[in-house]
């Protein structure tokens, strides 16, 4: 298997390779730690439990044969289809990036797929977020008879802990002269986290530079 994405469904016996990889590959993984305020102690934060990894893809789909692409390589509307088409059906989809600097092997769900095409180009830019899935099941109760009395017992399973309510996260206001990257600096301490205000708040690269004045945003921890 060369360096590259692949993407399948039912045990690998429908996908395929992303004709083009993209120019990076995007891992997010969140905690869900709990921020209490302690008196003459300030802000706590508790840790919880990890939350589901995230992923975003960011490339495009080739209207025409180039150099860089991978062979087998089929037209844009061919991977559309099949994408829409799982995220339809709820289908879980395994996400599969190998021969890096580090390796992903994951089931996923599709959380959002977007896709434009420019004017001029049959080339297809594309956006798509996936999230680990976990399979589960809701598990039965048995009934064990006991052998003194011979009658029927419950016998209850464990049900999992209930997921830990998402985190409350601090609000900052944009004002004139304002961008990512200085309230990056401001509030986090460095203006190179300016990606993580993005991812929380949804805003795509387009957008940068024509944020709102008074837009209320969210501000990941510090």
């Amino acid at each position: 298997m060369t360096n590259g994405i692949y993407l399948s469904i039912n045990n690998d016996t429908e996908g395929f390779r992303l004709p083009v990889n993209p120019e990076k590959i995007e891992v997010t993984m969140k905690g869900s730690g709990e921020e209490f305020k302690i008196a003459k102690l300030g802000s706590v934060n508790v840790p919880k439990d990890v939350e589901l990894q995230e992923f975003t893809i960011e490339s495009f789909l080739p209207g025409q044969k180039y150099a860089f692409s991978t062979s087998g390589q089929q037209q844009p509307k061919f991977y559309i289809d099949k994408i829409k088409k799982w995220h339809e059906e709820r289908t879980s989809v395994r996400y599969i990036y190998a021969n890096g600097a580090f390796t992903i092997n994951l089931l996923t769900t599709i959380e959002e797929f977007t896709y434009d095409e420019q004017f001029g180009s049959n080339d297809v830019n594309f956006s798509l977020h996936l999230k680990q899935y976990k399979p589960f099941g809701i598990q039965k109760m048995k009934i064990k008879k006991s052998p003194s009395t011979n009658k029927p017992v419950a016998v209850k399973k464990k049900t999992p802990p209930r997921q830990n309510p998402k985190p409350r996260y601090k609000t900052y206001s944009l004002v004139k002269g304002d961008s990512l990257w200085k309230v990056a600096e401001k509030f986090l301490g460095s203006g190179t986290r300016y990606p993580e205000i993005a991812k929380l708040n949804n805003i795509k690269k387009s957008d940068y530079r024509r944020l709102p004045i008074g837009l209320k945003i969210k501000l990941p921890p510090k």
